[in-house]
């Protein structure tokens, strides 16, 4: 599965498979990951193969990773970088029982929204938006 003359490094390659299953719900959120020496048995490397493909996807943020545990599925998160002008707000609160039920959102998870200077208005759940650079009012 791995091709060492594909000119990109294994470690990569191992990584792209394994963010290809995560993509693919094959290893679902809150899933483990097999273990590092079920991994080097399935694709035939050594350990440290392993470790710098699975240190690749913690990095992105795709898995969460403690010493002498297994690798664990991130949530997905919708990431997106809203850019600010002036006169645009940011407000977070917590939404109504109607709003809560149309988003699908938990109990007590607040709304983001975002309030443009031209009207436009964008509301994100707190728990599934990662929001970069955004001053809070």
């Amino acid at each position: 599965m791995l091709t060492p003359q594909s000119g990109q490094a294994q470690y990569q390659q191992l990584a792209d498979v394994l963010r290809n299953r995560i993509d693919q719900d094959f290893y679902y959120a809150g899933a483990t990951l097999p273990t590092e020496a079920a991994l080097c048995f399935e694709f035939e490397v050594g350990r440290m193969m392993v470790r710098r493909a699975l240190a690749v996807l913690r990095e992105e943020g795709l898995i969460l990773t403690r010493r002498g545990e297994a690798a664990i599925v991130r949530p997905r998160t919708i990431r997106t970088e809203v850019g600010l002008r002036p006169r645009d707000s940011v407000i977070a609160r917590m939404p109504s029982r109607p709003e809560r039920a149309a988003l699908g959102m938990q109990p007590g998870v607040p709304l983001v929204e975002v309030r443009r200077a031209g009207g436009g208005l964008e509301v994100f759940a707190a728990d599934q938006a990662e929001l970069v650079a955004l001053p809070l009012e």
